[in-house]
């Protein structure tokens, strides 16, 4: 899972029950936050499925997706998947 600062700087942690608003700690805001993998040192899935956060847009999830390869990763194509809020199928972004 993933929780994205205000600052861009995106925390990447091992998954776990209500873990996205201890990442930052002290009630502090996100800009985003969501469930990605990482396989083979390539991060292979990124979404916006966070219980705690429920980020509902499209553009920020483009944007954490950007700044994960700004932090040097490598994010696959087809990785990007943004499901939305109505429970409608899942979006293939990038």
């Amino acid at each position: 899972m993933y929780v994205q600062e205000v600052t861009g700087t995106i925390y990447i942690v091992p998954d776990g029950p209500h873990l996205h608003p201890r990442v930052l700690g002290g009630g502090q805001p996100a800009l985003y936050a969501g469930d990605l993998t990482v396989k083979a040192g390539k991060i292979a899935d990124v979404t916006n499925l966070s219980g705690t956060f429920q980020f509902d847009s499209e553009e920020g999830l483009r944007e954490v997706a950007q700044q994960l390869r700004q932090q040097g990763l490598e994010v696959e194509s087809g990785a990007v998947r943004f499901f939305p809020a109505d429970g409608s199928p899942p979006v293939v972004l990038e």
